[in-house]
């Protein structure tokens, strides 16, 4: 075949391997379910949402035993279904419960699956309060332990939500306490605080961040000098290096986290967690083998893009309202930063005082990095092992 035909082929391959990677960002995942509401000064409503074979699990909806769940089925059982979600939630305020009363029912397509609707309406309230106390029990079973419930705030006429699925309010547990649900603005004061608290969480449980960062931060107080590592003489050299990497890795991340979280672009969940993965992996061969050391500034902002949209989706289903989205964006990578920070403070001080060792360059940049890429490595497969198993399936039929 002529170079006039590879070059389509081969984008072909590519686009086919991103598209495989994509993963839905909003609401509506199997083994979830949803509790909706919209917000006005006159009235509260809502929905719960849950796949039609979980519902099925709990009120069994398959009349005829075909296997399959039809609409008809689900808007048989409507009543039982609303009396089943209904035993599950509470709503009220400074010990006042609210009345819900069943709406009507419905189905929905998904790419998950078809998920049943059951809308309600809250009665009596008007006008509606600022917020109100919400207790929601999951429908977990023994079965299925670890099934999910998501509080969101669809629509809310006072703070500007519309048809908003993806940013969720609450998140429920089995045995949670009532959580307080804000139906209006917060202070800015407050979301600051909050999403810096969460910018530091962050980083403090992700796992992938930090490995990411260590293994950046393992030759940073050695200088190679003629493809030999040797000890940084002085504590300002080697922060320098640190604080070169710590600088380029918050300026990379935060053009992406900006960009995804301001909705201009953004990137699948499941390709972004892969590459993440990848990218440790590679700074880790970068340390045994150093054909890039000259260039780890590149390395690290070309990852830390990537990063960046990691961050965006963890930042994206905190429950900002438009109004607040630069106040929270801006906090939340402050709190990113600080995180970073901390986990510097830590680690530099033990390193600086490690590289004089010997055994340093050995233990550090090849035994540590051969443990450091198998683990990376493990992260890859398991993040993308569908989408891969899918892509191969691709490339087979292509072939053929």
């Amino acid at each position: 075949m002529s170079s006039h035909f590879k070059f389509p082929a081969v984008g072909l391959v590519v686009l086919n391997f991103l598209l495989f990677f994509a993963a839905p960002l909003a609401a509506h995942q199997k083994g979830e379910s949803y509790v909706f509401f919209s917000v006005s000064d006159e009235a509260l409503t809502g929905r719960f949402e849950a796949i039609l074979d979980d519902i099925d699990r709990m009120v069994p909806l398959d009349a005829d035993a075909n296997g399959e769940i039809s609409e008809a089925e689900f808007t048989a059982k409507s009543s039982e279904i609303f009396d089943f979600f209904q035993n599950r939630l509470s709503l009220g305020l400074n010990g006042t419960d609210y009345a819900i009363s069943f709406d009507s029912s419905g189905v929905l397509e998904t790419p998950a699956g078809t998920f049943g609707q059951i809308s309600f309406t809250v009665p009596d309230l008007n006008p509606t309060p600022d917020a109100i106390d919400v207790q929601y029990q999951p429908m977990t079973d023994a079965e299925f332990p670890d099934h999910g419930g998501y509080g969101i705030i669809e629509n809310n006429t006072r703070t500007g939500v519309e048809n908003n699925e993806s940013h969720i309010a609450l998140i429920f547990k089995p045995g949670d306490d009532a959580q307080s649900l804000n139906l209006v603005s917060d202070p800015w004061g407050k979301i600051f605080v909050e999403f810096v608290w969460e910018g530091m969480l962050h980083i403090w449980i992700g796992i992938d961040h930090i490995l990411f960062l260590f293994t950046l931060l393992l030759p940073a107080v050695l200088l190679l000098n003629v493809n030999r590592w040797e000890p940084v003489d002085d504590f300002k050299t080697a922060l320098i290096n640190v604080v070169k990497i710590a600088t380029v890795f918050t300026i990379s991340h935060s053009i992406t986290l900006s960009i995804a979280a301001l909705g201009i672009f953004t990137l699948p969940v499941t390709l972004v967690e892969a590459v993440i993965a990848a990218s440790i992996a590679v700074v880790a061969f970068g340390n045994m083998f150093p054909i890039f050391h000259h260039r780890v500034l590149l390395v690290v902002f070309i990852f830390g893009l990537f990063h960046g949209f990691g961050f965006a989706n963890v930042l994206e289903p905190l429950g900002l309202v438009p109004s607040a989205k630069a106040i929270g964006l801006l906090a939340f990578n402050i709190g990113v930063e600080l995180g970073q920070i901390a986990i510097i403070i830590v680690l530099f001080p033990i390193l600086f005082a490690l590289r004089k060792w010997s055994a340093y360059p050995m233990v550090a940049l090849k035994v540590a990095s051969v443990a450091i890429i198998l683990v990376s490595m493990f992260w890859f497969f398991e993040r993308s092992a569908d989408s891969l198993m899918k892509f191969q399936s691709q490339l087979f039929a292509m072939a053929g």
